[in-house]
């Protein structure tokens, strides 16, 4: 393998890399703040309706 398509590859990998690390950094993100509203509304079945809970 050349130096040239050494570079190549490295370049891809460094991309692809990057590219899945911010797939799952959102993924991540989505699934925590589904957590936190199923964790929010069982909560709020535990109060009589009516009543305000706050963040």
């Amino acid at each position: 393998m050349s130096l040239d398509n050494g570079l190549r590859f490295l370049v891809f990998l460094v991309i692809f890399g990057f590219t899945n690390y911010l797939m799952m950094l959102r993924r991540y993100e989505k699934d925590l703040r589904k957590r936190k509203i199923i964790q929010r509304n069982k909560i709020s079945n535990l109060y009589p309706k009516g009543t305000i809970i706050f963040k």
